[in-house]
């Protein structure tokens, strides 16, 4: 059964390669200067890959982030890391810094300045908070959030035309991108953080019980978080700079996953990780299929399907409570 739904994911992945405006033939595949060749393995193939290590980032961070804080709504889109990065590629687009450094974009690497230092405001409060009071966390990323939020509307206000609608689309979330050089840097996030999470999976089992089990096992709570971290918002933060924020995957994958599997989180981060890239590859794809002029931001889509599964999820909770 296990090989099947593999078989069938694959196959799934394959397929949404195939999907969108040009319609794409095999056998014209082969030639490397036919129109169809190029639009397949530089913007549909390439685009697949980064739907798969964008929603797995997501996914992974966010049960990451949830075990670390045994908050159900703790994701980085809750404790305001998106936001620090948009905030930061707005800062890049209204002074005009449209130049690349060794291949990447100022604007890109504004938004992973914004991630970083949002990640960094976190984890100073979490210092100042004990493991009892993870909620006021919640508190303050939704706080920061709305803060960084108040700035860009205000960056908003003073930009021109051209510049707004930038703004505008990289709130959005989309999954444009040309050729493989943007992927590299998502690629290394991702090899990071799934290191990460595989060098602290005995250390995440304990800490899913309680703080002070954890404690009195040995686990240096604060450097495995201090580590995370680091992982997390180079990993974030090179999403976000490339893709923008694209929110509800990184909180309902890991509530589905550990609704169905039922273990500790050390042994769903793998899990997660291709749940959550699976996600957005499905829902990349519908972007894609939808009969609209120009095509519809993933971001869009993620949180028009994630606000519904998530409202599902709480009541099914809710009932089984009340049983």
């Amino acid at each position: 059964m296990k090989v099947l739904v593999f078989a069938a994911l694959v196959a799934g992945l394959i397929a949404s390669a195939f999907v969108g405006k040009v319609p794409l033939h095999l056998e014209n595949l082969i030639h490397p200067h036919s129109i169809e060749s190029t639009i397949f393995y530089q913007l549909r193939l390439p685009r697949v890959v980064l739907a798969f290590l964008a929603g797995g980032i997501l996914a992974l961070s966010g049960l990451l982030f949830q075990t670390l804080f045994r908050n159900p709504l703790t994701t980085p889109f809750t404790l305001g890391i998106s936001s620090g990065a948009t905030l930061g590629a707005a800062i890049a687009i209204l002074s005009g810094l449209h130049q690349t450094l060794w291949g990447f974009s100022l604007i890109s690497l504004f938004a992973f300045l914004g991630a970083l230092s949002t990640v960094a405001l976190i984890y100073y409060f979490s210092k100042m908070f004990s493991s009892s009071t993870s909620h006021r966390l919640i508190l303050v990323g939704i706080a920061l959030s709305f803060f960084f939020s108040s700035l860009l509307l205000i960056l908003y206000y003073l930009s021109n035309v051209q510049e707004s609608y930038r703004i505008l689309r990289f709130t959005m979330g989309a999954l444009d991108t040309v050729g493989w050089i943007e992927i590299l840097p998502l690629f290394v996030g991702t090899v990071l953080l799934l290191y990460a999470a595989y060098g602290y999976k005995e250390e995440l089992k304990l800490l899913s019980i309680s703080y002070e089990f954890a404690y009195l096992r040995g686990v240096k709570v604060e450097q495995m978080m201090l580590v995370l971290f680091i992982f997390i918002s180079l990993a974030v933060g090179a999403l976000v700079s490339i893709t923008g924020p694209i929110g509800f995957v990184g909180l309902i994958i890991p509530h589905i996953v550990k609704l169905y599997y039922q273990q500790s989180a050390d042994k769903l981060y793998l899990i997660s990780f291709i749940a959550g890239g699976v996600f957005l590859v499905l829902c990349d794809t519908l972007s894609r299929l939808l009969p609209t002029i120009s095509e519809v931001p993933v971001g869009v889509i993620t949180s028009l399907i994630g606000g519904v599964i998530f409202i599902i999820i709480l009541l099914k909770s809710a009932a089984k409570k009340s049983l």
